[in-house]
Formats: structure tokens, C-alpha cells, sequence
């Protein structure tokens, strides 16, 4: 599978423009689009033309897909999310209280903000801009997602999955800042809490799966990506509702049923997904399985999902 273009979503104060301009000596310039908006003087000059003023996204994108490697703006994933496979979609994440005030720093320094920081927090328009910048697609399909707080190891990680070499750089810091991480009042952090549960759930989430990735990475078995869906709530401890595949092979995902500890089944990940179809996640979005437990099963018995090539225990739940 052709990886390439890249699709490299920036949210900002994220280490973005780092790796932007890392990948820019990387793949060269002429290979390099970027979309920071229609006032940006460095948004490509065809999507200048066909996304803002002929207002014609697909054409946009086919000059995209026939002579970039890279693709980098402040955009969400949504906006071009057609014309890209998930494996070729990559961010970075940031500890959600460093990227809000970092954020508020750049905002107040380059931009004229003159609310106060607590004003900047309560601002709905930046809150949760790291998980608003991915949605619409299933957080596992996203094909990278590195670590601002690990860059380094982020773009070893990186290089490894896509068998690229961009350098690590470090630029475009706040150098007012002293060094070391920003330092917060209880009531600025119990503030950025309340207003960021979807961000500071995404980077839990985000540390997980770094380190998951890096380690089947490093044993040299297949990166496996899957995840629930929406279960009723009649449903839930008696089924389960999931999707998992390996962008690496056509092959579905087979899984053992443990009960206990023990296997009692088997299943294959083969079942359509429309959500998973609409955003080309793999194998025309056939990918999905819901596993209805048999009558056997009693009340307050484990049951976990183990995927048979990594034995990863994929999923786990409580039979109600």
C-alpha cells in the first residue's frame, strides 16, 4: 500500500512546525504542499486556487495526490479526509494543559489577544482543539500519532513505520520562555480540566498506543489497530461491538475468545462497517464483528478478546 501523500494534520503548539519543516528537507519543497488558510503566504498556490477561490476541494486534492508527498496545514481531518487512507494521516499530541498555554502565549504575542489566561481557557473556540482536530475518524485508524513530550522518539517511530528519515529539528519555540514545562495554579488546571475532558482523554489514549506501536514495532509483528463501537445500553456485558485490521495485510484480524482465561471461540474481524467504508480505513470497511455472548456465559465472568498473530488482548469486558 502506497503511503504517500502524507497527510500531516497540525494542531498547533504541538511540535508541528518542527516536523513540518523537518519533512519539507525531506521530501523537498516541490513535494510539499501546505494549507494554512487563503491569507497564509505559504498555502500552495493550487490550493489557493482550487480550494479557495474556485471553491472546488476535489481539484484541490487531485493535484495534491498527484504531486505531493506531504501535506501539512492547521486544517481538521474531516476536510480532506476523502482522498486520504488513515495510514497516511499523521498529528502529533500534546499534554493538554503545556498546548493551552502555549497556545495562549503565541495567541497573545503574534495575534493581539488581550484576555487574560483564565479568559483564554474559558474560550470554547480553543478548548478541546486537539481531539476536535481528529474528528471523524476512529482515534486507532489515525496511521501516526506522535508525542510532542517525546519528539524525538516520536520521530524515530515515525521513520521506522513509513521507512522515511526526516531529521529531528527544533524550531519556532517561544525563546521568552524560560526552559522546563509551563507551571499551573490548582484553579488553572482544575479550570483547563473542566473545559479539555475530550483532549486529556485523547492524550491518555495517545500515550497507550505510542508505547503499543513502538513495542510490536521493536518485536517486529504486525501493528494491529482496533477499537469499540457504539453498543445499546440494553447490549452491553451481554455483546460486543468492534473493528480491527492491519494496514499491512488484506488478511481480516482473527481473535480467541477467552472466558476466564480460558479460550472457548473464535472470530474473524470481516463484518461491514459503513463509518469504516466512508473514511477508507481498510478493506473496503470490512473490518467490524459483533460477538453475542452464548447463554453459557454467566453473570461476573471475564471476557476478553485476544488477536491471535501479536496476542494482544484487543478488548475486555464483564458479562451483566
Amino acid at each position: 500500500m502506497n503511503n504517500f501523500p502524507l497527510f500531516f494534520i497540525h494542531i498547533p503548539k504541538t511540535a508541528g512546525s518542527s516536523f513540518r519543516v523537518a519533512a519539507e528537507q525531506y521530501f523537498g519543497s516541490d513535494a510539499t504542499y501546505f494549507d494554512y488558510g487563503q491569507g497564509s503566504k505559504e498555502t500552495h498556490p493550487d490550493i489557493l486556487k482550487y480550494e479557495y477561490e474556485l471553491k472546488d476541494r476535489y481539484l484541490a486534492a487531485k493535484c495534491i495526490k498527484n504531486n505531493a508527498k506531504f501535506l501539512s496545514g492547521h486544517v481538521i481531518y474531516p476536510k480532506y479526509a476523502p482522498f486520504f487512507q488513515p495510514k497516511s494521516v499523521v498529528t502529533f499530541v500534546r499534554e493538554p494543559a503545556q498546548q493551552i498555554r502555549s497556545h495562549f502565549e503565541h495567541f497573545s504575542r503574534l495575534h493581539g489577544y488581550k484576555g487574560s489566561f483564565k479568559d483564554f481557557i474559558k474560550e470554547n473556540r480553543f478548548a478541546n482543539m486537539q481531539s476536535k482536530a481528529l474528528n471523524g475518524v476512529w482515534n486507532d485508524a489515525i496511521g501516526f500519532i506522535g508525542i510532542t513530550e517525546r519528539y524525538s522518539e516520536s520521530i524515530t517511530l515515525f521513520n521506522q513505520y513509513y521507512s522515511t528519515d526526516i531529521k529531528v529539528l527544533d524550531i519556532n519555540k517561544n525563546t521568552a520562555k524560560p526552559s522546563g514545562a509551563y507551571m499551573f495554579s490548582e484553579d488553572e488546571i482544575s479550570l483547563i480540566r473542566k473545559m479539555n475532558p475530550q483532549d486529556f482523554a485523547l492524550y491518555d489514549y495517545a500515550l497507550k498506543r505510542f508505547d503499543l506501536h513502538k513495542d510490536l514495532l521493536s518485536k517486529g509483528l504486525p501493528l494491529v489497530r482496533f477499537g469499540e463501537m457504539n453498543l445499546a445500553l440494553k447490549d452491553k456485558g451481554k455483546q460486543l461491538n468492534m473493528w480491527g485490521c492491519c494496514y499491512e495485510q488484506e488478511e481480516a484480524l482473527e481473535a480467541d475468545i477467552l472466558l476466564d482465561d480460558e479460550v472457548v471461540d473464535e472470530l474473524k474481524l470481516s463484518d461491514y462497517r459503513a463509518q469504516g467504508a466512508e473514511r477508507n480505513i481498510h478493506r473496503s470497511g470490512f473490518v467490524g464483528k459483533v460477538y453475542k455472548y452464548p447463554a453459557t456465559f454467566e453473570k461476573g465472568q471475564v471476557v476478553k478478546v485476544r488477536e491471535k498473530q501479536t496476542q494482544l488482548i484487543m478488548f475486555k469486558d464483564v458479562v451483566s
